[in-house]
């Protein structure tokens, strides 16, 4: 073994090939372990936090879709936290960084007295978990013309 090498202050030197030899292995290292840039969202519970309701909030289940398990594709089931709303699933696919579902939600038009059905697609960010919800219906509240309405929604994970 070599005795340190020392300055005139008495700090010890480090002999220049064995601390590029150390950190080309710590790089090495580092990128076996890291995540991918662009990570694929985590199979889990998630909060829909969303200014479309203002008497229930969702839970979305994510999972990925069965039986074969695509890593773009997404298996997401909707629950309530009001009983008295019905529930949803869908195939949510990546593509470019967004996630898209489209569902059927049998009361997605909140009509004062009497709800509607629509056709719902869901657009969100594959790393920020933000998106949008248009929401389409063939007939409005007390059988008004066909329209759609625009929400926002984030999802944060339980």
């Amino acid at each position: 073994m070599q005795p340190a090498i020392t300055d005139e202050n008495g700090g010890t030197f480090v002999n220049p090939l064995k601390a590029l030899t150390a950190a080309i292995t710590l790089a090495a290292a580092a990128t076996l372990v890291a995540p991918p840039a662009s990570a694929m969202m985590t199979w889990g519970n998630y909060d829909v936090l969303t200014n479309r309701y203002n008497r229930a909030s969702w839970v979305w289940f994510i999972t990925p879709c069965n039986p074969n398990k695509e890593p773009d594709c997404a298996d997401v089931s909707a629950i309530s936290r009001l009983k008295f709303y019905y529930e949803y699933s869908g195939k949510a696919h990546l593509q470019g960084g967004h996630y898209t579902m489209t569902v059927d939600v049998p009361d997605g038009l909140q009509c004062p007295g009497h709800v509607m059905p629509t056709r719902d697609t869901y657009t969100w960010d594959e790393v920020s978990l933000a998106g949008t919800i248009d929401s389409v219906y063939d007939v409005g509240c007390f059988g008004g013309p066909p329209g759609t309405q625009f929400w926002t929604f984030a999802l944060r994970r339980l």
